[in-house]
């Protein structure tokens, strides 16, 4: 290890002593429009000394971090150790300093939950309480049941019991002045039908989507009805993922089984099916302003030491599309 790079990782393990005082600044403007941001995992892949100097290695002006119901960030690592979790507004508060000390941002958390019959599990609820300590402003929840892939219940308990739990989250979200959204993923929520019925039950500015178009492209949609579906959500849109997949030319126009051949397929942003320039121009067009998330899933078809400027080289894809639109 680098002799500077093993000081900092000292410096952020040692710095988890530090206490913290005072509360966000609630409601406060942002300058949150159109800025780019990695998934948490990614930066795993990347086998760094510790995820901030990861995510300064790539570009990216932030971090969206993943949370475990036991409130754990596993993909916030210092060396081998995950330090982090939002049980505490004090813990909470290390995440947000500990990013800006490296001029980074923590403004997303990704915090998958299963469909609950008895409404939103408690740990939820405290993490929209713990969020904005971390410097969090939009949550999203990919609610899913015990089977990813196949339909376990009817579509009318799986919309009862969802938006059973999303009002719980919205109510909170509200109070705490967090962004509350799902995501568009899973058997479920890639149907448009089941979207339409949820979204409907909420007003626009109080829960949104996490639009997610190669999630489409996995369900199995072809390219255009990808594209039809991506145009016409984008109004409901707070933030949005950016990962591509290369299918056979004889595959992009056809309906596929579900996740058909995505890991073989997955390919970094700039040479997938999907013309992001294009789906941009929309979320443009019905005036997002949120953050845009790379979630990149061709890592792993990468020497380690060619990750990072795979991540670089997708950023500045994203941000010249951004550059161009504005």
């Amino acid at each position: 290890m680098h002799f500077t790079t093993r000081i900092l990782a000292s410096f952020f393990i040692a710095s988890l002593a530090f206490s913290t005082s005072g509360s966000p600044a609630f409601g406060e403007e942002t300058s949150k429009g159109w800025e780019v941001i990695l998934c948490n995992p990614l930066l795993r892949k990347l086998e760094m000394d510790n995820v901030w100097l990861a995510a300064k290695a790539t570009g990216a002006k932030g971090i969206e971090i993943n949370v475990k119901s036991d409130l754990t960030c596993p993909n916030l690592f210092v060396g081998k150790e995950t330090p982090y979790r939002l049980d505490t507004s004090k813990n909470a508060a290390k995440i947000k300093i500990h990013a800006e000390q490296m001029g980074l941002k923590t403004p997303v958390i990704c915090a998958p939950v299963n469909l609950d019959p008895k409404g939103a599990p408690a740990w939820t609820k405290k993490l929209i309480e713990m969020a904005p300590f971390a410097g969090v402003e939009l949550i999203y929840f990919p609610v899913t049941t015990d089977k990813f892939s196949e339909q376990t219940i009817e579509d009318s308990e799986f919309v009862r019991q969802a938006v059973a739990m999303i009002q719980e989250w919205v109510d909170l979200g509200e109070k705490h002045k967090v962004a509350i959204t799902i995501e568009n993923l899973s058997v479920y929520w890639n149907r448009a039908e089941i979207l339409h019925t949820v979204l409907a039950q909420f007003p626009p500015e109080k829960f949104g989507l996490n639009l997610d178009p190669i999630n489409l492209y996995w369900f199995g949609h072809s390219i255009n009805t990808v594209y039809a579906i991506t145009e016409e959500f984008a109004p409901r849109a707070k933030y949005f993922h950016v990962k591509n997949l290369a299918h056979p030319p004889e595959m992009q126009l056809t309906t596929r089984p579900i996740g058909f051949e995505y890991e073989k397929n997955s390919v970094p942003v700039p040479e997938g099916d999907l013309n992001f320039e294009r789906i941009m121009g929309w979320l443009k067009n019905a005036g997002f302003q949120g953050y845009i998330g790379i979630e990149d899933d061709s890592l792993g078809h990468y020497p380690k030491d060619q990750r990072a400027g795979i991540l670089q080289h997708d950023i500045q894809y994203v941000e010249g599309i951004i550059s161009r639109l504005k």
